[in-house]
């Protein structure tokens, strides 16, 4: 079974740069490349918008990765709060945050990729979070690892935790459907391993060094000793924008956070997992964006997303 594992695509179709023709290209590999699954672990939108979840949607039913047995996807804090879009908006961006209703936003999130959600065996008490399902051999756990937001401790809205009530359901799933499957996959948005400093001040601004002392998962040690005590095979993230492959405490880490924002000599990243008998191997595939903007893929496509981004503009 061949799985695509992206991150961070951050559709933002307010600004040119909106990633939207290299979301385009990453999902016609897929479906070149004969993907049978695809994994999304977060941060879908850049700035929270429910017509650019819409806008991604629309690609993803139009290469048929919307459905469960083809889609799991779990939200990320640009979901929920949305995300700084000018250097300006850096001093009135945690009030914004402040005034999010939170419950509210997943709940948008969820219902906009209802029919990926339609095969779960178990659904959390907290706006369907945590999820189960089975995709191959695999058991594969989505959480919802944001935190909601706090002067104190997630002033901007960034910083992750998993809370007792969903750490205790994913320890019940775990328990009720870990012996029936060969793997246990986790999908979690925020990542585990530590952020290296750069030396010196960023060339990204103000904003992206403050953003890397807010991006922190609170109270990963529960994580990892329920990991290790259920021998999950792999945990897949994003949030950090890097596209790697790392070990901590005994596991395996496989973060995609560089999809699409961190190209590489031009490249984009997607990771593919090949799952059989034998275990999950994975490697980082470097693909070409797709620059014919009328070609046969996306004609349909950029009619039907033309739409609902003149109705953005006229909102």
């Amino acid at each position: 079974m061949k799985i695509a594992h992206i991150s961070d695509l951050h559709l933002n179709t307010y600004y040119r740069d909106s990633h939207l023709k290299e979301i385009r290209s990453v999902l016609k590999y897929c479906n070149d490349a004969g993907v049978d699954h695809l994994f999304i672990t977060g941060d879908l939108t850049d700035n929270a918008s429910e017509v650019n979840l819409n806008i991604l949607k629309k690609s993803l039913t139009y290469f048929d990765y919307t459905k469960s047995n083809k889609l799991s996807v779990i939200v990320g804090n640009h979901d929920i709060f949305g995300g700084i879009q000018k250097a300006e908006e850096i001093f009135t961006f945690p009030d914004k945050c402040r005034k999010t209703d939170y419950n509210s936003k997943v709940k948008s999130f969820n219902q906009i990729f209802a029919d990926s959600f339609s095969d779960c065996v178990y659904e959390g008490s907290s706006n369907s979070y945590p999820y189960a399902k089975f995709v191959g051999d695999a058991l594969i756990i989505g959480i919802n690892s944001n935190a909601e937001y706090s002067s104190i401790s997630n002033p901007f809205a960034s910083n992750g935790e998993v809370s007792i009530e969903q750490f205790t359901e994913v320890a019940k799933i775990l328990n009720e459907f870990g012996n029936f499957v060969k793997f246990k996959i986790i999908l979690i948005h925020h990542h585990f391993n530590k952020i290296k400093n750069d030396s010196g001040f960023s060339s990204a601004g103000l904003w992206q060094n403050i953003e890397k002392q807010t991006m922190k998962l609170r109270k990963k040690k529960r994580l990892y000793t329920l990991f290790q005590e259920y021998k999950i095979d792999l945990i897949l993230h994003g949030h950090l924008h890097v596209t790697q492959e790392y070990e901590k405490q005994g596991l395996r880490f496989l973060n995609a956070g560089g999809s699409i924002k961190c190209l590489d000599n031009g490249k984009l990243k997607i990771n593919i997992l090949t799952m059989n008998k034998d275990g999950i191997t994975s490697e980082t595939k470097k693909i070409s964006i797709e620059d014919k903007k009328d070609s046969k893929h996306f004609t349909a496509l950029n009619t039907k997303n033309n739409i609902l981004i003149n109705q953005q503009e006229q909102a």
